[in-house]
């Protein structure tokens, strides 16, 4: 039941010299059941100083509560490069913290874990656990059909790969959406994992389903959002 809580809660989410097209500011709220369980998630892109974003995501239940913000610039390829990294969790018997540092000039993150510092390599284009699915999106914007992406997860550098399986309506709280389906690809999987963007506003992710191996399954799905201060609504 934990270990299911947490993953629910897991799941949960403009530079003018990068010629591909960005993800754009927005606000988003997300709702997940499971059983008696509500779980409220938020998100949210903005920019601070300069080049500079930051996306955070923030989710709690009467069980646990969970935040993650990740800073970062765009390069002006569209590549997102990350600079720091923060993941807070409180509840489920157990408190946890972990801060990531991106050196780029001398490629090393320094990973902090229950302030237990050490440093690994670091590649070319590596992403953090939060800021790749705005990197996923911001490749659908700019009509890629596979994506790899290295990220910097659980002190070591794992592969995330999705491809896109094609075009959805889904009845949502804010209307219909027509959205862009896309599976995260894993191999020897004990689940599998999908997402639907919404298409004519900037990608947005609108659901994420998870099903587990016995067949079980769970998701959350946008309950309002405001894209560049726009309410999203359907058609």
């Amino acid at each position: 039941m934990k270990r299911i809580i947490a993953s629910v809660l897991l799941v949960f989410g403009f530079n003018s010299h990068s010629s591909a097209e960005l993800p754009q500011p927005f606000n988003a709220v997300y709702k997940a059941q499971y059983g008696s369980l509500t779980i409220t998630a938020t998100r949210s892109l903005q920019k601070l100083s300069d080049n500079t974003m930051e996306l955070r995501f923030a989710a709690k239940s009467w069980l646990a509560k969970i935040e993650e913000v990740s800073q970062f610039n765009w390069d002006k390829e569209g590549q997102l490069v990350p600079q720091n990294y923060r993941y807070l969790r409180s509840g489920l018997g157990r408190d946890r913290e972990a801060f990531l540092d991106f050196d780029w000039q001398n490629h090393k993150v320094v990973n902090n874990v229950q302030r237990k510092p050490w440093t690994m390599n670091l590649p070319q284009a590596a992403l953090d656990k939060l800021s790749y699915q705005l990197q996923l999106r911001h490749d659908l914007l700019n009509n890629k059909q596979n994506m790899h992406y290295k990220v910097a997860d659980g002190g070591r550098l794992k592969t995330y790969e999705f491809e896109v399986l094609g075009e959805e309506t889904l009845l949502t709280p804010v209307g219909q959406l027509k959205t862009t389906k896309v599976k995260r690809i894993r191999k020897n999987a004990k689940r599998t994992t999908h997402l639907w963007l919404a298409n004519d506003w900037n990608h947005l992710v609108v659901r994420i389903r998870q099903t587990e191996k016995d067949g079980k399954h769970y998701e959350i799905n946008l309950a309002s959002a405001e894209l560049n201060g726009e309410p999203v609504k359907g058609f």
